[in-house]
């Protein structure tokens, strides 16, 4: 099993997010856009992105309306962003974040730093070097203990974050 896990470890290391120049240049219609979603996303979420969800996305305003039904490059950040953010934050906490976010600067800006953070945490993880893991050699319910732990920790500390910026206590 430590092996099967270490060359699943090794190869999701090497899977990255697109930036946004490597985004199509074009407006897409929704079918397009569910597509691309679930090329960019296959190897970070298990539920496919749908055109139902998106459109809850759009109603709730974390993604920019369509144009005559036609979707934008910054729509398709805004989805690879929520659909990442997801399954830890409430979309209340996706949208505020995303808002502040772009607030003062260009969404294409605001995208690439999440994308390359977000692509050089992945690349530099692994179990040598992740914090409290001293060996995969532990009992694989302490080693997956840890990880929830450290998940559950930074969630919180993201939540205070972006809650104490849409109050305007933290600049």
């Amino acid at each position: 099993m430590h092996n099967e896990f270490e060359k699943w470890l090794t190869a999701f290391s090497k899977k990255r997010l697109p930036l946004w120049n490597e985004f199509p240049d074009f407006d897409l219609y929704m079918d397009q856009l569910v597509n691309l979603g679930n090329r960019y996303l296959e190897d970070f979420i298990d539920t496919k992105i749908t055109a139902s969800m998106i459109n809850s996305y759009v109603k709730k305003e974390l993604m920019e309306r369509p144009n005559k039904k036609k979707y934008t490059t910054t729509n398709v950040a805004e989805l690879v962003v929520i659909s990442l953010l997801k399954s830890i934050y409430p979309l209340e906490t996706i949208r505020s974040g995303i808002k502040q976010s772009t607030k003062d600067a260009p969404i294409a800006d605001s995208y690439d730093y999440f994308a390359n953070l977000f692509n050089r945490t992945q690349s530099s993880f692994s179990l040598e070097n992740s914090p409290q893991v001293d060996s995969f050699n532990e009992n694989m319910i302490q080693l997956t203990e840890q990880f929830a732990i450290h998940a559950v920790i930074y969630k919180m500390i993201g939540e205070k974050l972006v809650n104490l910026q849409r109050t305007s206590k933290i600049k």
